[in-house]
This record gives structure tokens, C-alpha cells and sequence, in this order.
């Protein structure tokens, strides 16, 4: 197979008329992996029956597991063996390693495009390797080396578009149908009655410049709780959980709910199930959007381009790029999205 640069055509220049399978490497974190997830329906509606494997961080393998299109899913202890280095770590890394390097794929390819994600490309099999060019590879420009072929990164474009666009310049598909999570139809029919009038809020972030101020959290729970919503939170550490305790301390009894730290899937359905969800710019918020669920994405060192909506009208972004939004600007995008309870 050969090929000297981007878009591919393929059944020319030395490529075979179709693609018959391909590596997709995308470590971290939660938002990238549910960003991902459109670019991966556009690569199986424009080849069907390819086989598309999936290599991620371990933390993170539930969510390429829970797309139909994607055959296996090489789930690396990365993040595992850096905090407990050891030969025990080192041999349930290396086991991965080896069982990803039996499979030669036509295509490896890198939206990731940081060091990690290269020496992940590097050390698969496979015939091509794509990714970005060294001034879009995430401040780390040696990745670059990994790759034959490289993609520049489009400038301002949301995280979910951007993959979508690059997928296009590599599997000729199609970048302008409806943006497909193809996640949301496996808790379609899971209802739950006691979900009707539930907010789910996304406190905690991974950077601590994502973070939403407390005392904003507080004023906008006052508001939900008093329109007749019940609050749902959850935590991921131990100042995750003293924050949501925090945030509902003024509140009426039973007026929320703090679930404690649960595994991805058993969040999924509670999200799913949730009147609405309102959060930082953290995995949560972009699975709500996933599962087609209204949300109010409250931004503050990120940009609110990061964020890729199944619908438009299913959801407000706001603030970003160092600018906090105000506790009235977030009430009344939740108001926006739902309608006022009706009068008991």
C-alpha cells in the first residue's frame, strides 16, 4: 500500500479499493473518547463490515466498548503502571502490548496524536500510520515522527468536527451527515419514573481551572430546587466529594442526592435517565450530549468549541476562554431547555 498525503483515494495510487481495518488510537481522556465516537459511525456507514479496533487507556475502555462498529478494544493500563510502576504493572502492560502487535491493520490512525498515543501507533502493525503534524500534536512534536502521513488540525473547529473532518481526509466518509454517538439507543428504553424532574450536576473536573465556583454551584442549586427540580451529584475524589457536599448543604432535606463513586457504566443510565444535566467541561457533560440529553455546559478556561452537541437545541454553552459565566446566565439557559414544572 502506498500513499503520499491526505485526502486518500483509495482503489488509486497503490491503495486497495477499500479499507479493510484499522486502528484507531485514542488514549484519554472521557470527552476525547465520546468526541471520537461520531468519527467512528462516519468510518463504518462508509465501509461497512471493516474492522475497526479500538487502543485506549484502561480508565476509559467502556466508552469504544459501548459503539456496534468497533470489533475489539486494546484497553492499556497506561495510567496504571506511570502511578504503581512495577513488574507486575509492567507485565499486564506488556501482555496488551503483545496481543495488540498480533493484529496488522491497513490503517493506523492517530487523532490523538500526542507521545503516548505515537509510541502506540509506532509499536502496532500496520501499513500506514496518521496522524497530526508536529505543530498540532498537542505541544509534543516528536509525535509527529510516528506518522507517514500527517493531517493539519483545523483551526478553531470543536473537538467532535475536527475528528470527523480528519476521518474524512482518511476514509473518504462523510463528514456532513447528523453527528451519530451511536451510544444513546442502548438506554433508550431504560426509563426511570423517579428521573422526571432529576439534574444531574458535573462539578468536578481534571484541571482545576475547569472548575465552576462553588458559591455559583450553591446559588444555581437554590434556584433549581425552589422550580421543583431534585439534584443528582457524584464525586471521583475526595475533593470532588467534599465540594458536592458542600454545594447541597443549605438545601432542603431530600432535595438531592450525592451517589457515590460508581463505575462508567453504572453512571451511563443515571445520566441517561436524568431531566437534565448541567457541568464543566468534563467527561459527564459530553456524554449528556452522547445520550441525547439537554444540557447547560458551563466553561471557563476552555472554550466552548470543545463542546459538540447531538443537537443544537438540546443544549447552551457558556462563558469559556477565561470568562466565568454568572449563576443568572446559567438559570436562565436551564430555563431555555426546560419548561417550567407545572403548578402542583
Amino acid at each position: 500500500m502506498t500513499a503520499t498525503g491526505l485526502p486518500l483515494h483509495w482503489g488509486q495510487g497503490g491503495l486497495p479499493t477499500a479499507p479493510r481495518s484499522v486502528l484507531l488510537v485514542q488514549i484519554s481522556a472521557m470527552g476525547d473518547q465520546v468526541q471520537t465516537l461520531p468519527a467512528v459511525s462516519d468510518i463504518a456507514a462508509r465501509w461497512p463490515g471493516i474492522a475497526i479496533d479500538w487502543a485506549v487507556d484502561a480508565r476509559f475502555a467502556d466508552i469504544p466498548r459501548l459503539h456496534p462498529a468497533v470489533r475489539e478494544v486494546f484497553a492499556l493500563p497506561l495510567k496504571a503502571t506511570q502511578q504503581q510502576p512495577g513488574l507486575a504493572s509492567l507485565r499486564a502492560l506488556g501482555s496488551r502490548l503483545r496481543a495488540l502487535r498480533q493484529q496488522t491493520y491497513d490503517v493506523i490512525w492517530d487523532p490523538h496524536s500526542v507521545l503516548k498515543s505515537a509510541i502506540i501507533s509506532r509499536l502496532a502493525r500496520g501499513t500506514l500510520r496518521i496522524g497530526y503534524r508536529a505543530q498540532d500534536c498537542g505541544g509534543e512534536p516528536l509525535a509527529a515522527r510516528a506518522y507517514q502521513i500527517h493531517f493539519a488540525r483545523p483551526w478553531g473547529m470543536h473537538g467532535t468536527e475536527g475528528r470527523r473532518v480528519f476521518a474524512r481526509e482518511v476514509f473518504d466518509s462523510e463528514s456532513d451527515r447528523p453527528a451519530d454517538y451511536a451510544i444513546d439507543q442502548r438506554f433508550a428504553n431504560q426509563t426511570d419514573p423517579n428521573g422526571a424532574n432529576v439534574v444531574f450536576l458535573a462539578h468536578g473536573a481534571s484541571k482545576p481551572e475547569k472548575l465552576w465556583p462553588l458559591d455559583h454551584w450553591q446559588a444555581l442549586s437554590a434556584h433549581l430546587v425552589q422550580a421543583g427540580m431534585t439534584l443528582r451529584l457524584t464525586w471521583g475524589n475526595e475533593a470532588e466529594r467534599e465540594r458536592a457536599h458542600r454545594i447541597v448543604a443549605d438545601l432542603p432535606a431530600g432535595s438531592a442526592e450525592i451517589i457515590d463513586r460508581r463505575s462508567l457504566l453504572d453512571m451511563l443510565p443515571l445520566i441517561a435517565q436524568s431531566r437534565a444535566l448541567i457541568g464543566v467541561d468534563t467527561g459527564f457533560t459530553h456524554l449528556a450530549a452522547a445520550l441525547r440529553r439537554p444540557v447547560v455546559g458551563l466553561f471557563v478556561a476552555t472554550g466552548p468549541e470543545l463542546f459538540t452537541p447531538t443537537s443544537p437545541d438540546l443544549a447552551r454553552t457558556l462563558g469559556g476562554n477565561g470568562v466565568t459565566p454568572g449563576v443568572d446566565e446559567a438559570w436562565q439557559a436551564f430555563q431555555q431547555l426546560i419548561p417550567p414544572l407545572p403548578a402542583p
